[in-house]
């Protein structure tokens, strides 16, 4: 017979038998070491004692400390026990002398109360409520009494005024339970969930005391009271996480922080665990009034569709394979697990949340009132509402069990079978075989309701399983899901995005932006463990992420391009220095739709970049408008191409072609706004100008990071070099000045005649003056890569006939090469390599094979065919005149464009500075192809090689180093 609270019954009614399926005696010893009074009083029920502490271990552990309380069950009600825990912790709170006393009074009312209710539970003289509903009033007077202790404690220093009502011993100070405490359905071992605030208005301290500075230490010992271990062992564990942002708020804050922060920032999740709030402790008027001013946060009168969208969105994250999913009782969370009594929460809190803003009936905290408050309103089916309170009432009691077997905070049922067997005993199974068919029918009838309601709704699950990111600590689905993709710290992921689910970071601070936040972050997650190193991706994401200014705009291109974020993984993942472009201008992310942006730079038509931009600044409309035009074209170009060069879908030469094609049209397009500018402030041009190319811009070489070498050459009349020189400021400005879309190129003009002491536009004599007669043989090396950028009438020719007539005049070869050798030294000693990937300064690196290359084009331009501004069509020239044997053209030609190949991908991923431990595997093993290597350390083996070949090679050809 199963009795109620209410029936005058002992806790412990004579003629208990054993527990099904177990025989007396595996516990003898428990019972025989009691005091024989109490062997005495207990023996009608010892068969029942003994199977019951030798399947939990944690009740005999309390029958033999507090042998007193055992005894009193025998002849006491469980109502009668708790009155009496009860009463002894008022009398602690009141008259404790100090912390020690205090505490180990609140441990052994806790631990009478414990080994009663387990008691009446087991011996069906309370039913489950009965349970929850005891165990709560202990935890609520736990609570009060710690907090009137401590407040005594202080007032007894002079930091708190003197209690006058125990019931309220600091006015202005209240304490909120949430969750399980909340709804009056405590557990056996449950955290208690709380949140502690202060009015300050109503707030009673002495003037000296600062709320900010006393307030958290006095919470801070309440909770130490309740949750240390001491001997006695421990009241509750206090989780103090539901408060607002309580990563970076004190443990107590204002009322009025804590409504602003709701008012502005406050997610779905916290609605949901709200419904649950009540006064626990302190100040009960005051938080009568809170919470009044809470209820438009937790009940919203009228909800748009984003809103209803966010709510269905708390249960769609864990909708992953509806009524058919797979359950086995054994390891299985009772609570959190699939079919458990967080989904028949879901099941009530839901509904709760969409019709509770205008509907009275259903605003009920505790899950099975608000189960029948909804039946009532026919917001859900009179069947599945007796069913889901049925087997809640089983899954908590089951629960129960779990918990008193060993006093622990789990809800899991074990998975060593002796341990299972013991939980089916004490649950009244007899064959645990039996017990794991009932556990898992209700598993599946349970999930079976939830599928049912949100069946039409899109999952928001991960592919590999359950992804829940909002509250104060992950489900172990959760984490089993993360670990299953890969991720190595699962918790830490966890929290990451929890933090941005809670608009923690300022892409996600508006409520939109959250609601596609979790939208999109199951793919995120799914598309960071395609990469094969999710914790990489997750690190890079996360820079990304962080930095953004604003978030919608980018979350909701990925949450309506599915592919988009599996590209932008894979960039973020190899390419830091593109991922730091992307969180500046999430305007990127545009670009990525865009249908050229994947076609191959070997299908672009000639002139496409010019063509495209040509138009972009027609529509411009002003000088100012026609730069940041300029800088956002160029910038989404230049994003194409390093993301062309990450895939392996552009080659060094094609990628350098690409760039210059782009720096090109860039600086002819500024020239004519420079023109433009120029004219508009001074008068027409007087004659002709044009623009030459030098260095890597030249030679059609130019990466992701490289300055722009030019020279502005004109020819006019008197007027002409103040013109061209005002021009030139307005071309260098044009180009290099930060604007609001940030600079288009880094200009470099020492290369012109006399550099830094020269003018910044050379006329035409000068420049036809200087380069035969003063120039040093590094410049003339210069020029052998010149080539006319903007500008085609007769000055561009006249510009080229001078310097292909300067580079044609005869030389002494050993001269050439002394200079040469010099320069190349003075470069090593004044810029040594800044490391073994620095491929432009080391030995044997790209500067060695330039300076062969443009050593023989000067001693050999007046004979024969060699000038080319490309070093690689220079090198080709060289061994078709005879002038370079075929085997070092070879091995020239393949090192400089492995070298170049692999500086490209380098620069566009990491910048100028490469370190390989700082790089992704999945970057690496990119790099590494380049070389048709598998490992990096291949590659940087083969480079060596090959550029000790090259410095062999320089060394023949020009002079020893």
């Amino acid at each position: 017979m199963t009795h109620t609270a209410l029936d005058p019954v002992p806790t412990l009614p004579a003629g208990l038998a054993p527990l099904p399926g177990r025989a007396p005696g595996k516990a003898g010893h428990v019972l025989a070491a009691l005091p024989d009074t109490v062997q005495a009083v207990i023996a009608p029920v010892a068969d029942f004692l003994d199977t019951v502490f030798a399947a939990a271990p944690y009740l005999a552990r309390l029958a033999q400390r507090r042998p007193d309380t055992l005894m009193a069950c025998a002849s006491e009600t469980p109502d009668r026990l708790m009155t009496m825990a009860i009463d002894n912790l008022r009398i602690a709170g009141a008259g404790a002398p100090d912390i020690s006393a205090l505490d180990a009074a609140l441990r052994q009312a806790k631990s009478d109360a414990h080994l009663v209710t387990a008691l009446a539970d087991l011996a069906g003289v309370w039913d489950v409520r009965a349970v929850t509903r005891a165990m709560t009033e202990l935890a609520d007077a736990a609570l009060q009494a710690a907090l009137h202790a401590h407040v005594r404690f202080l007032a007894e220093q002079g930091r708190a005024h003197p209690v006058s009502d125990p019931a309220n011993p600091l006015p202005g100070v209240l304490i909120l339970a949430l969750g399980k405490m909340g709804t009056g359905d405590l557990n056996y071992s449950s955290d208690i969930d709380l949140v502690a605030v202060y009015d300050a208005e109503k707030l009673a301290l002495p003037e000296s005391e600062e709320p900010r500075r006393r307030l958290p230490r006095l919470i801070q010992s309440v909770v130490k009271s309740l949750q240390d271990v001491t001997a006695d062992g421990y009241v509750f564990r206090v989780d103090l996480r539901l408060r607002p942002d309580p990563g970076a708020t004190p443990v107590i804050i204002s009322t009025d922080a804590a409504l602003h922060y709701y008012e502005s920032l406050g997610q779905t999740w916290e609605r949901a665990a709200w419904i649950k709030a009540r006064a626990s402790a302190g100040d009960h008027a005051a938080a009568r009034d809170f919470l009044g001013h809470m209820q438009p946060f937790i009940w919203r009168r009228s909800l748009d569709y984003a809103a209803i969208d966010d709510i269905r969105g708390l249960a769609r994250q864990i909708q992953t394979v509806g009524r058919r999913a797979e359950i086995r009782p054994a390891g299985h969370d009772l609570k959190l697990g699939r079919g458990g009594i967080r989904e028949i929460e879901f099941c009530a809190q839901i509904p709760q949340l969409v019709f509770g803003g205008r509907d009275l009936r259903v605003r009920t905290p505790a899950t099975l009132a608000a189960l029948d408050a909804l039946d009532e309103v026919g917001a859900i089916e009179p069947d599945a509402a007796e069913a889901l309170k049925r087997d809640y009432r089983a899954l908590r009691s089951w629960e129960h069990r779990v918990q008193m077997r060993q006093d622990e905070p789990s809800q899991t049922v074990p998975v060593d079978p002796q341990a299972r067997a013991d939980l089916a005993a004490l649950a009244g199974f007899a064959d645990c075989a039996e017990f794991e068919a009932e556990v898992e029918a209700c598993l599946q009838r349970v999930h079976g309701h939830f599928s049912d309601q949100f069946e039409h709704d899109e999952a928001l699950a991960s592919e590999a399983g359950s992804l829940i990111l909002t509250g104060v600590e992950p489900t172990p689905d959760t984490i089993r899901t993360l670990e299953k993709l890969g991720f190595s710290n699962p918790a830490s992921v966890w929290a990451t995005l929890n933090g941005w689910a809670a608009g923690r970071v300022r892409a996600v601070r508006s409520t939109r932006a959250r609601t596609l936040f979790a939208r999109i972050a199951p793919q995120l997650v799914d598309r960071m463990a395609a990469t094969g190193e999710p914790d990489a991706a997750m690190t890079r994401f996360a820079a990304f992420f962080e930095n953004l200014p604003m978030g919608v705009q980018p979350l909701s291109l990925l949450s309506n391009e599915p592919g988009l974020a599996s590209d932008l993984i894979g960039i973020l993942t190899l390419a830091p220095r593109l991922a730091a472009d992307l969180a500046r201008r999430p305007a990127l992310l545009d670009a990525m739709l865009d249908d050229r942006f994947s076609v191959p730079l070997e299908q672009d038509a000639p002139g496409s970049f010019q063509a495209m931009l040509g138009e972009a600044l027609a529509r411009a409309g002003d000088y100012e408008a026609e730069l940041n035009t300029a800088r956002r074209r160029v910038r989404e170009e230049r994003f194409r191409i390093g993301t062309q060069i990450l895939k392996g879908t552009a080659s060094a030469q094609t990628a350098g072609a690409a760039f210059s094609a782009m720096a090109d049209a860039s600086l002819a397009a500024m020239a004519r706004s420079a023109q433009d500018e120029t004219e508009r402030r001074y008068g027409a041009m007087p004659g002709e100008g044009v623009i030459l190319g030098m260095g890597k811009l030249g030679g059609r070489e130019l990466a992701a990071d490289s300055d722009l070498d030019i020279m502005i050459i004109y020819e006019g009349d008197e007027t002409a070099s103040s013109w061209f020189g005002r021009f030139a400021t307005r071309l260098i400005s044009a180009v290099s000045a930060p604007t609001e879309e940030g600079e288009l190129y880094t200009v470099d003009m020492q290369l012109r005649p006399s550099g830094k002491a020269g003018p910044v536009a050379v006329s035409l004599s000068r420049f036809d003056s200087y380069y035969p007669h003063e120039a040093w043989t590094w410049e003339m090396m210069a020029l052998t890569r010149a080539r006319i950028i903007a500008g085609d009438g007769p000055l561009a020719r006249a510009v080229e006939a001078s310097f292909d007539r300067a580079l044609k005049r005869p030389r002494d070869a050993r001269g050439v090469k002394a200079d040469a050798l010099a320069m190349r030294r003075k470069l090593a000693e004044a810029k040594p390599p800044k490391s073994a990937w620095d491929l432009k300064a080391r030995p044997g690196g790209l500067q060695d094979i330039e300076f062969i290359a443009q050593t023989l084009q000067l001693i050999h331009a007046d004979k024969q065919d060699v000038l080319r501004a490309s070093t690689r069509d220079a090198l080709a020239a060289l061994g078709e005149a005879g002038l370079l044997p075929a085997g070092e053209v070879k091995l020239l030609t393949e090192t400089l464009q492995l070298e170049l190949g692999v500086l490209q991908m380098i620069r566009c991923a990491h910048g100028s500075g490469f370190d390989p431990a700082q790089a992704s595997s999945g970057f690496a093993a990119r790099l590494a192809e380049l070389g048709g290597c598998r490992k990096i350390e291949a590659l940087e083996a083969a480079l060596d090689t090959r550029m000790a070949e090259v410095r062999k090679v320089f060394e023949r050809r020009i002079g020893k180093m």
